[in-house]
């Protein structure tokens, strides 16, 4: 005789309602959603017990592998400190001042420091008073050095080191026999050899402007260290391209020195410049369209930039209007 047929309602585990109906040899369930199932003796998930299953198991999946990559990343930067320190013992420390590679050093360790490589400075060529002005070009370009009278009467009288040449014989020989490679070197020197006194239409001693030849495309150094006030284009005699480069000079307030005849400019207005040292522009090709005056003493086209020293503060000085205010 078969046994009468039960019907047991229950609850899963993930709250839902199956209905279990059973007999002796099997049992089927019913699941919301699914339908009826054989009972298999194992629990019927849902969707919702799946998701978080599958979600917990990507959890730790996740975890595991954070895990391991940052076990690699810390052996690997073991392996590294390690390397790196070998490196170290096995180097000075040549690029770091000196106080500050001997406390990196071992008791006992005699260190020898080196320095950034600053070039020398061009020599010093004029004086205005107690200041010092640098040769705006290399010795090795330098053709000669003349003295003229400036334009207006604001600019300020300079004196030289150099030997006042004999105009007739610089003229014959095509230069004062300048011989560069017996020239000194270093912070204090100072240009040897002579200069050329060129007289011009001009009222007053030929000292208050200076001509430095060099060949077109020479680099052109700041003369003076301190501040780049103003740059101006304009045409020279109305007709040509040129360029004013305005200097106040460190701790000199009431001068601006000037300088023309250049191009390719590599400095601008507010830049700090180091005498001597600095480039700020090259020379200027104006053989082909003027004459220049050192020309008759030099056996090329005479191409130079000119530099000069005006009184600032004088009144019916206009050449610093525009230029930038340098903090005391």
């Amino acid at each position: 005789m078969r046994p009468p047929r039960r019907t047991t309602n229950a609850v899963r585990r993930d709250r839902e309602l199956r209905v279990i109906r059973s007999n002796m040899s099997e049992t089927h369930v019913t699941v919301h959603g699914l339908g009826t199932v054989r009972d298999t003796g194992l629990a019927l998930e849902g969707r919702a017990a799946r998701q978080r299953r599958h979600r917990a198991r990507a959890q730790r999946t996740m975890i595991g592998w954070s895990l391991i990559a940052v076990l690699a990343l810390g052996v690997g930067a073991y392996a590294w400190w390690g390397s790196s320190e070998r490196k170290a013992a096995a180097s000075p420390l040549t690029d770091l001042p000196a106080a500050t590679a001997a406390a990196h050093q071992k008791p006992g360790t005699i260190v020898a420091a080196s320095r950034p490589i600053i070039p020398d400075p061009t020599p010093i060529f004029a004086r205005y008073r107690s200041l010092q002005i640098r040769l705006p070009v290399a010795v090795k370009d330098l053709t000669e050095v003349g003295f003229h009278q400036a334009a207006y009467p604001y600019a300020r009288h300079m004196s030289t080191p150099l030997t006042e040449a004999d105009n007739s014989d610089t003229k014959d020989a095509r230069g004062t026999g300048r011989d560069a490679s017996k020239q000194p070197t270093g912070a204090d020197a100072v240009l040897e050899g002579k200069f050329i006194r060129m007289w011009r239409a001009r009222p007053g001693e030929p000292d208050t402007a200076t001509d430095v030849g060099a060949p077109p495309g020479s680099d052109v150094f700041a003369p003076v260290s301190g501040t780049i006030v103003k740059i101006k284009k304009y045409k020279l005699y109305g007709k040509h391209d040129d360029y004013e480069i305005h200097i106040q000079p460190h701790g000199w307030p009431d001068i601006d020195l000037v300088m023309i005849h250049v191009t390719d400019l590599s400095a601008g207005v507010g830049d700090e410049v180091v005498g001597g040292v600095t480039r700020i522009a090259a020379i200027r090709k104006l053989s082909d369209k003027v004459h220049h005056q050192l020309r008759d003493y030099t056996d090329d086209g005479g191409d130079h930039t000119h530099l000069q020293i005006n009184n600032a503060s004088d009144p019916r000085y206009k050449g610093l209007e525009g230029a930038i205010a340098v903090q005391p």
